[in-house]
Parts: C-alpha cells; sequence; structure tokens
C-alpha cells in the first residue's frame, strides 16, 4: 500500500538575474552584503525573502442556448491562456530595516519613471524582465516550469508599523503584478 503526500510547498519562483535595475542594485547591493545574510546580490536575498505566490486562478466561461425548455451549455472555444487570470501576487518576508519592502519599492519608483518618460522608454523596455515559476517533483526535480512575460507592476501593499511588534514574528508584504503572456515548458 502506498500512501501518497501532498507537499504544496514544491515550488520555485526565481526573479532572473537582469529583473532589478542597475540603480536598485547598486543602491541596495551593499546593504544585503552590510547585513552579514549568506547573500551576495539583490537577486539571491530578494528570491530568498518569497514567502508565498498566488498562481492565477482559471474561470472557465460557458456559452449557453435554450431550447425548448433546456438550457444548454457549450465550451466558448477560447484558449486556455485567454481565460486564466493575468495577476500574480507575491508575498515577501519583511526583513530587518524592511530592505525587502524598499528594493521593490524602489523598482516600481524607476519602472514607472522609465515607462512614464518618453526620453528614457527608449532605453528600458516597457515591462519588466519575465518572471519564472517551477512546480517540482517529491524529488525536487523540475516538472512544470511557467515563464510569465511583459510584466507590470500594480500594487505594493501597505506598510504597516508598529512599535507594539512581537519580536518572535516576522511581518510580510504583497506586490502585486500583471502578466501579459505565458509560457509553460
Amino acid at each position: 500500500m502506498s500512501v501518497l503526500n501532498n507537499k504544496p510547498q514544491m515550488f520555485v519562483i526565481q526573479f532572473p538575474s537582469n529583473f532589478w535595475y542597475e540603480e536598485v542594485v547598486s543602491t541596495w547591493e551593499p546593504m544585503v552584503k552590510r547585513m552579514k545574510l549568506p547573500y551576495n546580490t539583490v537577486d539571491d536575498f530578494m528570491n530568498q525573502q518569497i514567502q508565498q505566490v498566488t498562481f492565477p486562478s482559471t474561470n472557465l466561461e460557458i456559452a449557453t442556448q435554450r431550447r425548448g425548455q433546456y438550457e444548454i451549455a457549450y465550451p466558448t472555444g477560447k484558449e486556455l491562456e485567454h481565460e486564466i487570470g493575468k495577476n500574480l501576487n507575491i508575498t515577501f518576508k519583511l526583513t530587518e530595516s524592511y530592505l525587502s519592502y524598499w528594493i521593490v519599492w524602489h523598482q516600481v519608483d524607476l519602472y514607472l519613471h522609465y515607462a512614464g518618460d518618453g526620453l528614457k522608454r527608449n532605453k528600458e523596455p516597457l515591462y519588466m524582465e519575465p518572471i519564472f515559476l517551477s512546480f517540482l517533483t517529491d524529488a525536487g526535480l523540475e516538472m512544470v516550469k511557467f515563464k510569465f512575460e511583459q510584466i507590470i507592476p500594480t500594487n505594493i501593499a501597505e506598510l504597516n508599523l508598529s512599535y507594539a511588534a512581537t519580536v518572535a514574528s516576522y511581518n510580510t508584504f504583497n506586490w502585486s503584478l500583471r502578466y501579459n503572456y505565458f509560457d509553460v515548458s
């Protein structure tokens, strides 16, 4: 008899090494190194601060038609990519000095500056670099890999500051992104 073991934590989400703008890296990487953590780059640090990812939902529409007294349902004929929500929500752990929050905030600030300024639009792409989400087997091998492309930030959750914070706990914040396309491999 075998017992199936559901391991919902068997995923990896990754920001590629070119995801963070050069200005973000040059500003915050010295801070990451100064914290004496086992991370040498902003990429490594931010990838390790991810606590949760909300994978987009799929809402399959149907078409209905009345046949006499019965309502008959039909598939709409759309491809699955058109039916999947195009939003990703990533939850990050807040570290000392709220470093992960300020790195995301700086990235979004620069993105809006580049995307909104017609002069700089020619220098920087209109979209952020792709994000990769891999689902792993029980042995830790990659089974399915999603590549989310043409990413636009849509929200940074509020930052709740309190003098009554508990020392033994850590807080999180959410970063919401929208993508236009995904690729599955």
